[in-house]
């Protein structure tokens, strides 16, 4: 008789392998001492037994059971086989249907042999036993969360032990970054990933950056000294659904000494994030104000009919023209038809700051200094780069000598290797800093070039009606100008 065999382990642990391993074993053996010829042990690893759908190899099996390629499934015990009750009576049924006969080891019954009402007994008590266990694991959380149980791996720090993070300054110089692009230069998420990845920096797998990366770190107030646990609970375990809790539901444990942003900057964050997602109601209907950075208005000019963002438009024939309009009324779903050309916006602007504001010389000048500054700083990181390397050279040399012992050697080299990695961050911040204040100068020069974080930090909003009337609200109370 060709027989197949099928086993199931619930975590990817190295003795839960193993077991797996033994489960192998053991239907080798099985099949030699009773004369069946094993077509095939089906075996699924890190899988729950509570749903089908994730489980692979079970769904070979059964695929493979509709090409006849066995007559009788044999399994150690019901709770490999389903926890899940209907599932377990639907794959049997469904088994039976093709002929296949389904053989528990344990309980010593076949599925074609047993009645129904004692293998849904037997797959009610498989399905009982899960139940427990996930109140069991379900209970240990909610304890370890109580005591402020730490991630195993987060950006940012190093995990000592279940319950202690101790930060990592490479990677806490990374995070600060991305609170000051977001917060000071208006970059979102996208943005911030691109940037990380071409300047180099990794996650802590050593992979790229993506934007729910740099959102997490964004959102997570551990960044600024508080430790948030028991966000989310299974709220059924056998489909696996999760629910959010409360705030009042979570457990909340103040770790200043974690702190690698203050608790403004992390404000800051959370009220841009607020402002980026703002909704309006209008007619009775909720509008998303979608944010952009791509262009210097993006976001920044507004419907007064239906509170949507304008859009940009290109349209060239004999020239090239560039104009914004209600992406509402794009869509259909606004009246506004008004169209506002780039450049007499920006003219118009332009012409209002220079009125009121200084010199183009004196913002040049300043921003400058600024740059020479932060280069200064640049030089000072490379010179204790060096120093540090030559001290570690010294303490090589000591110990080649053997008037330095290996331990104290190592720990040496343990800080000067940590210190170096800082300054290689803060070195890459300063030529980064100097290559904006450059590049923001160059483009006071020509209002065509501003960028979106530029003109935010010039303009509130820009608010147009379905008469063609154009207001830009500046930022600092600098006043309004009509259009």
């Amino acid at each position: 008789m060709r027989i197949a065999a099928y086993c199931r382990v619930s975590t990817a642990k190295e003795e839960q392998l193993d077991s797996l391993a033994h489960q192998k074993e053991f239907f080798q053996a099985y099949a030699q001492r009773n004369g069946y010829e094993l077509v095939k042990i089906y075996a699924d690893e890190g899988i729950s037994g509570t749903r089908l759908q994730k489980r692979e190899q079970f769904q070979a099996l059964l695929h493979d059971a509709k090409d006849h390629r066995f007559e009788l499934v044999v399994v150690k015990d019901i709770s490999r086989f389903a926890r899940n009750t209907v599932d377990f009576l639907q794959s049997v049924r469904a088994l039976k249907e093709l002929g296949v006969n389904t053989r528990f080891l344990t309980a010593d019954m076949d599925s074609l042999g047993e009645s129904e009402f004692v293998l849904t007994v037997f797959g009610a008590l498989a399905q009982e036993e899960s139940a427990n266990l996930s109140k069991r694991v379900k209970f240990g959380k909610k304890l370890n969360a109580q005591k402020g149980r730490v991630p195993r791996c987060i950006y940012g720090y190093d995990r000592i032990d279940n319950f202690t993070l101790q930060i990592n300054q490479a990677e806490a110089d990374v995070v600060r970054l991305i609170y000051q692009m977001y917060v000071e230069q208006g970059l979102g998420c996208r943005t911030i990933a691109q940037q990380l990845d071409a300047w180099g920096y990794g996650t802590k797998q050593g992979c790229g950056w993506t934007p729910s990366a740099v959102h997490r770190i964004l959102t997570n107030p551990i960044y600024c000294g508080h430790h948030v646990n028991h966000k989310y609970e299974v709220e059924n375990y056998l489909t696996g659904r999760q629910r959010k809790l409360l705030p009042q539901e979570q457990y909340h444990h103040l770790r200043p000494q974690w702190a690698i942003v203050t608790p403004e900057q992390f404000e800051q964050a959370q009220a841009q994030r607020k402002a980026r997602s703002q909704i309006q109601e209008r007619d009775g209907h909720e509008v998303r104000r979608r944010y952009s950075a791509c262009h210097a208005f993006s976001g920044l000019m507004i419907c007064q009919e239906c509170g949507r963002s304008f859009c940009r438009k290109t349209y060239t024939y004999a020239h090239t023209r560039i104009y914004w309009k209600c992406a509402g009324n794009d869509q259909g779903l606004c009246e506004n038809r008004t169209k506002v050309e780039e450049n007499q916006l920006l003219r118009a602007i332009a012409g209002y700051v220079m009125q009121g504001g200084p010199p183009a010389g004196q913002v040049e000048e300043r921003l400058v200094h600024w740059a020479l500054e932060h280069r200064d700083e640049g030089r000072k990181a490379a010179d204790e780069w060096k120093r540090l390397e030559r001290k570690e050279q010294r303490y090589a040399q000591l110990y080649a000598n053997e008037a330095m012992t290996l331990e104290d050697f190592l720990e040496k080299r343990r800080e000067i290797q940590a210190r170096i990695l800082t300054l290689q961050s803060l070195q890459n911040k300063s030529l980064l800093d100097v290559q904006q204040a450059q590049e923001w100068v160059r483009r006071q020069m020509d209002w065509r070039e501003m960028t979106r974080t530029d003109m935010a930090r010039l303009v509130e909003r820009i608010t147009v009606d379905g008469e063609g009337e154009v207001r830009v609200i500046f930022c600092r109370a600098r006043g309004s100008l009509p259009g």
